[in-house]
């Protein structure tokens, strides 16, 4: 069940109460409260995941609910059926989603569980501490540094003195399931004898855990590795059964299961997704990589049960910074947990060395974006808290929004100005 407290913001009785009755069927903590600053004053007081308010109610209070605690809180606004310029005036005004009045269940669950995804508050109620944590590298658009981000916290977490301090060494396991074209191996050098899809046709290994354990690669840093097919067609091999009698031999010997899921979002993958306990979606700072994760974003939402902690890591992978930081904060409506940036020859050396840049080049400042991704697995928070500034009209994502009034006025003006009529004399 839902972990995530919602605060729900709505004077009317049967909004509230039908609201009340939908969050709680759906196992959210709901708190309720009657007016925009009984809403700002909750958020000051206590640590809220989600605000749902009726949108008629909060009009003109949005920027001031979304900044009242430390880390703006994400909102989801209730407006009138039908009426789509209330509906953009809720999203110009800071809204992250609105929720048409009639709404069936299923679409409020969706839009909750996206809006969480989004911000990274995603949270089980019953979070196990089990040994086995699992945390997936995703991203839906490939060649954007996923396996060297999986990689490089595998190695981390392992901990040891090729790391430096500050990361107790863990058992951990690297699995590589970009099952076509998987490269781990490459990134650490290895040249494995066994790998999943070897497992996954070994009847007997797939009853007994020793036997499962002897197809693991084991790096010279101590991280254990389930190599990727040698051959594309083998992939055919590994069905969500075999995936889930694998794991439940092989988690519960290690303290992190760290997955390398590249970028093809098939039955494997999003079975692999709802098992994790930390998503690492890996973003490239451009339009289409951003599109892209906003699309796989909702199609999460309306098909996966995700119960894991969601964190966002931009690979600035060019020397151009195509978009700034704040835009792509805007556009997904969440704060990445790290930024790696970006390296003329380190990545690529690493790579072709098959020594990951932790333990080739640790003091480099990628080395040190990379710690921050690992810590952020371990649940350390490397964010500053943010200082108090003015709400922004946040942008519809990816869509085209008409300027405002002012701005076309004053679009005209300068046009004039810069091209004056012609004397038709």
């Amino acid at each position: 069940m839902p972990g995530n407290p919602i605060l729900l913001c709505a004077p009317q009785s049967d909004l509230r109460d039908r609201l009340e009755r939908e969050l709680t069927a759906s196992g959210y903590p709901v708190s309720s409260v009657y007016t925009p600053a009984e809403a700002v004053a909750a958020l000051r007081d206590a640590r809220f995941d989600l605000v749902v308010a009726d949108g008629l109610a909060v009009t003109g209070a949005l920027g001031s609910i979304r900044s009242a605690s430390t880390v703006p809180t994400p909102c989801l606004v209730v407006a009138p059926a039908g009426d789509v310029e209330a509906r953009i005036a809720f999203l110009e005004a800071g809204a992250d989603d609105v929720l048409p009045a009639g709404w069936g269940h299923r679409e409020l669950e969706a839009r909750i569980e996206a809006l969480l995804i989004r911000s990274g508050r995603v949270q089980p109620a019953d979070r196990s501490t089990a040994p086995g944590q699992v945390v997936t590298f995703f991203s839906p658009k490939g060649g954007v540094g996923t396996t060297t981000l999986a990689v490089n916290t595998a190695l981390l977490l392992a901990g040891g003195d090729h790391v430096g301090s500050g990361f107790p060494g863990q058992k951990v396991l690297l699995v590589d399931l970009d099952l076509q074209f998987g490269q781990v191996a490459t990134h650490l050098n290895l040249n494995p004898r066994f790998d999943i899809a070897g497992l996954s046709s070994d009847e007997p290994a797939l009853n007994d855990s020793e036997v499962a354990a002897s197809y693991l690669t084991v790096h010279s840093t101590g991280v254990s590795v389930l190599a990727a097919p040698s051959i594309p067609d083998a992939e055919a091999r590994v069905g969500i059964e075999e995936l889930e009698r694998i794991m439940s031999l092989l988690r519960p010997r290690f303290d992190h299961v760290v997955i390398d899921a590249g970028s093809r979002l098939d039955p494997r993958t999003l079975w692999t997704l709802e098992q994790a306990d930390t998503h690492i979606f890996v973003i490239f700072p451009e339009i289409a990589a951003l599109r892209a994760t906003s699309l796989m974003l909702g199609y999460l939402a309306e098909t996966a049960t995700l119960r894991a902690r969601t964190h966002f890591v931009v690979n600035h992978i060019f020397p151009k910074e195509l978009l700034k930081t704040r835009d792509i904060e805007n556009l997904l409506r969440a704060r990445p947990a790290a930024e790696i940036p970006y390296t003329e020859v380190e990545m690529i050396r690493a790579v072709n060395e098959g020594v990951p840049l932790v333990s080739s080049r640790p003091s480099s400042p990628a080395a040190a974006a990379l710690r921050v991704v690992a810590q952020t697995v371990m649940g350390i928070e490397n964010r500053a808290p943010t200082k108090d500034r003015r709400p922004e009209r946040r942008s519809v994502l990816f869509g085209r929004r008409s300027p405002s009034r002012e701005a076309r006025a004053d679009r005209r003006s300068r046009s004039r100005e810069a091209h004056p009529p012609r004397d038709r004399r």
